[in-house]
C-alpha cells in the first residue's frame, strides 16, 4: 500500500516567505513609448480603411469593453491590459486587411477566439492590436461530405448544439465554454479515445499567415506541412479562419447512447484512486471508455475542504460501464449521478464559470500496469509525489484569502487514441507508440474574486510545483494544459519538423516578435 505523509510544509520554508504582490503579466505590460506610438499609428490606420465599427478603441463604445473583459480568466481583463484597439472582424478579409497593416507597421498583436486560456496575456494585449473573433461564431453540418465548419468565434457547447439536430458532433472540448483554438493546442476531447486527438480530424484549415496571405492547408494540398504543424503548433503559424473537420455520429440528444456521469470521492480514496487512474491509462484499449479525474481544494470558512470528482462515461450499456471501470467502482465514494446520457450531455456536463483570475501548469506520467512489478512500483511513486505536492501547495496557503480552489487533474490518453492519431495521417505532438497510454497532468490555480494579479509569493509556491513535480521523459505536454513559461513544443515527437515549418512560413519570425505563444521556435 502507498503511503502519503509529509503533506504540511511550512509556507516561508518552502517558498522563500515573499509576501509582495507581483504582476504576473508583467511580459506584457509597460511596452515603450515607440510600440504604443506604432500601435495607436496601426489602429488609426485600419480605421481609415475598416471602419470605426469594426476598430473601435477604449474610448469609442461599449463593445469595446465587452471584449477586452470577455476572457475567461480575469487576469486578462481590462484591469491589466488595454489594447490600443479591438478588431471586432467580420469576416476572413478583415482579418487579412488587419494583419498586412499589422505586418507592415510592426505592430504588436493578439487574437481572442473563445477566450478560455490559463496564460495571462495570450488572448488579449497592453499597446497592441486585439483581433476579436466575437462576430465569427458559423457553424454547419455538410451532410453530403459529412463535415462541420467552424469559425472561431464558437465555442464547443454552441457548436454541438448546432449539428444535434443531425446526429452528429466535432471532436471537441469537454467543457462546454472553451473555444476552438483547443484545436490548435491539439485537443484532448470525450471522443478522443476513439478519434485520436480533436486536431486528428482537420479535413481543411483556413489560416490568414503573419503577411495577411490567406492559404487552405489539407493533408494533400501543396500546404500540408502547415496542416500538420497546426496539430498541436498552436498559434505560431497565423490566424486560423475556418475549421472544416470530420463529424462524428453520436446520435441526437434524445438517444442517450451513453452511460455514466459524475462521481464524487472522499479525499481518504486519493490513495486508492491514484492507482487506478495510472492503471487505466496504461491498461485500457476500448475506445467506448472516457475518463477525467479532478482532485479539487476548496478555500471554505473551515479552511481547505477537498474534494475527488471522476467524470466517468462508456458508449454502451451499464454493464459494460461496469467492467470497463471495475477497478473505481469498487473505491468508496460518496455520491454519483449515473444514468443513461447523450452526448450532448456530456459536452454539458462540467463548466467553468468566468470571472476569477486562473494560471495552469501541466506534467505528464506514464500509465502503470495493473501488473506490479519494481519499475511499475516507482513509476507509481511519481504519481503519488506529484499528489502531494498539489497536497502542500494547498495547505501551505490555506490561509490565504487570495486563492479561491486548486485543482489537480489527470486526462488519459490511450493507446487507441495514439493510435489512431497516426492512421489518420499523425499531427505535430507525436507522442511514442507501443509503449501505452498517458496521463496528462493539469495543475490549475483559481484566485479568489476580485484579485486581478497572481500574489509574488503564491506565484513561488506555484512554480515550486512545477519545477519540483515528476515528469516522465519522452512524453508531450499538453499545450492547452500548461504554463506559459514551459517548453512544450520541445516535448513533442514532431518538434524539429515544427521549427522547420515554422521557419519556412514565418522566415522573419514576426509571430514570434509580436505576439505571445508557445515557446521553443
Amino acid at each position: 500500500m502507498f503511503r502519503l505523509s509529509g503533506l504540511a510544509l511550512v509556507t516561508s520554508a518552502l517558498f522563500g516567505g515573499a509576501s509582495s504582490a507581483q504582476n504576473s503579466s508583467a511580459a506584457y505590460i509597460g511596452s515603450n513609448s515607440a510600440t504604443t506610438i506604432v500601435a495607436s499609428n496601426t489602429c488609426q490606420e485600419l480605421q481609415r480603411v475598416l471602419g470605426f465599427s469594426i476598430v473601435q478603441s477604449r474610448s469609442s463604445s461599449t463593445q469595446y469593453s465587452i471584449a477586452a473583459n470577455a476572457a475567461w480568466s480575469a487576469f486578462n481583463h481590462e484591469v491589466n491590459f488595454q489594447p490600443t484597439c479591438i478588431v471586432f472582424v467580420n469576416s476572413t478579409e478583415d482579418v487579412q486587411t488587419t494583419m498586412k497593416a499589422i505586418y507592415k507597421n510592426n505592430a504588436d498583436y493578439t487574437v481572442q477566439s473563445g477566450g478560455h486560456s490559463g496564460m495571462t496575456g495570450w488572448n488579449t494585449i497592453q499597446d497592441g492590436v486585439l483581433i476579436s473573433f466575437l462576430n465569427m461564431n458559423a457553424t454547419s453540418y455538410d451532410p453530403h461530405t459529412d463535415t462541420i465548419s467552424m469559425q472561431p468565434g464558437i465555442n464547443w457547447g454552441n457548436a454541438s448544439t448546432i449539428v444535434e439536430p443531425f446526429g452528429v458532433a466535432p471532436v471537441g472540448g469537454r467543457i462546454s465554454n472553451v473555444g476552438t483554438s483547443l484545436l490548435l493546442g491539439g485537443g484532448l476531447s470525450y471522443l478522443s479515445p476513439s478519434q485520436g486527438y480533436a486536431a486528428d480530424n482537420y479535413v481543411s484549415v483556413d489560416i490568414v499567415l503573419v503577411d495577411g496571405t490567406l492559404v487552405t492547408a489539407t493533408a494533400n494540398n501543396r500546404y500540408a506541412d502547415l496542416f500538420k504543424a497546426l496539430k498541436g503548433g498552436g498559434n505560431r503559424f497565423g490566424i486560423v479562419t475556418q475549421y472544416v473537420v470530420k463529424a462524428v455520429h453520436v446520435g441526437r440528444e434524445q438517444d442517450k447512447i451513453y452511460w455514466g456521469g459524475i462521481f464524487v470521492y472522499p479525499n481518504s480514496s486519493a490513495e486508492a484512486l491514484l492507482p487506478a487512474i495510472a492503471h487505466f491509462a496504461h491498461d485500457t484499449n476500448d475506445t467506448n471508455a472516457v475518463l477525467a479525474t479532478d482532485f479539487i481544494a476548496s478555500w471554505g470558512a473551515t479552511g481547505v475542504e477537498p474534494v475527488i470528482q471522476l467524470e466517468m462515461f462508456y458508449n454502451g450499456s451499464a454493464a459494460s460501464f461496469n467492467a470497463s471501470f471495475a477497478e473505481f467502482l469498487s473505491i468508496p465514494y460518496t455520491s454519483f449521478t449515473a444514468g443513461p446520457l447523450s452526448y450532448l450531455d456530456l459536452v454539458n456536463e462540467v463548466n467553468f464559470p468566468y470571472g476569477e483570475g486562473n494560471l495552469f501548469a501541466g506534467s505528464v506520467l506514464t500509465g502503470v500496469p495493473s501488473v506490479s512489478n519494481e519499475n511499475s512500483i516507482k513509476l507509481m511513486d511519481d504519481y503519488m509525489e506529484t499528489y502531494r505536492l498539489f497536497n502542500n501547495f494547498s495547505i501551505a496557503f490555506a490561509n490565504s484569502s487570495e486563492i479561491q480552489s486548486t485543482l489537480l487533474s489527470f486526462t488519459p490518453v490511450l493507446q487507441s487514441q495514439i493510435r489512431i492519431s497516426y492512421e489518420k495521417g499523425g499531427n505535430a505532438i507525436s507522442p511514442p507508440r507501443g509503449q501505452g497510454g498517458f496521463n496528462e497532468v493539469l495543475f490549475a490555480v483559481t484566485y479568489s474574486e476580485g484579485v486581478n494579479q497572481a500574489p509574488e509569493y503564491v506565484e513561488q509556491g506555484r512554480q515550486f510545483w512545477i519545477e519540483n513535480t515528476p515528469r516522465t521523459s519522452g512524453l508531450p505536454l499538453f499545450a492547452n494544459e500548461a504554463d506559459a513559461k514551459q517548453q512544450v513544443l520541445a516535448s513533442y515527437g514532431e518538434y524539429n519538423f515544427l521549427k522547420q515549418v515554422y521557419a519556412k512560413y514565418d522566415p522573419g519570425r514576426f509571430n514570434i516578435r509580436h505576439t505571445p505563444g508557445p515557446l521553443g521556435l
